[in-house]
């Protein structure tokens, strides 16, 4: 599968890449789907949400796509998007975040990926921000930084599901009047309106 393609297939729709990594198991044709089959589906979905350039991502999985450090990272990918969603049904089923979820995060917040750099630029000093993933397992680093701010900064209220009963997608609601009911109108919203209107218009025909 071309990298293009690998990239084109997951959802980026809930502003939030906490979120967003929860959204990459989906329901299709009634069946539960993992777009994350192995480490190399990992690295791909890493570009999908901007954590690593296309440029970078051939290097990653180079480097740890056939390995056994890579493998492990993977498995502790999925064992932390488990952790994350059950988190991300407490809270919107008004429970609040599960303590586990905080100590997953935490461990993840223990590696240090980033360094600063102070540069001059037309006369004024600046910070520059540079991000090294030395070991696979960095790269769940920026997940559990999103789930730290998450946790930290959002508004519990406008952390939502898809109000279609056979999606499981999650979403930060950031509409202007805070409205959003779909993890996006093409998968979601269109069907579900199109299946209301049937509905109202076959329960006319009925009535007449």
């Amino acid at each position: 599968m071309s990298q293009e393609l690998c990239v084109s297939k997951f959802i980026v729709v809930a502003n939030s890449l906490c979120l967003d990594f929860v959204n990459t198991q989906i329901i299709q044709g009634g069946e539960l789907v993992d777009l994350l089959e192995n480490f190399s589906d990992f690295a791909c979905w890493l570009v999908a949400v901007q954590v690593l350039d296309p440029g970078e991502v051939k290097g990653v999985i180079k480097s740890w796509g056939n390995t056994s450090e890579g493998q492990h990272t993977f498995e502790r990918a999925l064992a932390f998007r488990l952790v994350l969603r059950r988190m991300v049904q407490q809270i919107v089923g008004g429970q609040g975040a599960p303590p586990e979820a905080m100590e997953e995060i935490n461990k993840l917040l223990h590696y240090r990926i980033h360094s600063r750099e102070l540069v001059q630029e037309q006369g004024r000093f600046i910070t520059r921000t540079h991000t090294t993933f030395e070991e696979a397992v960095h790269l769940l680093t920026p997940i559990a930084e999103a789930a730290s701010d998450l946790l930290v900064q959002a508004d519990f209220s406008l952390i939502k599901k898809c109000e279609n009963p056979e999606c499981i997608l999650y979403f930060y609601d950031t509409s202007k009047n805070r409205v959003r009911r779909w993890c996006s109108m093409s998968l979601c919203g269109n069907r579900m309106k199109a299946a209301a209107f049937y509905r109202r218009r076959r329960g006319s025909t009925t009535a007449n």
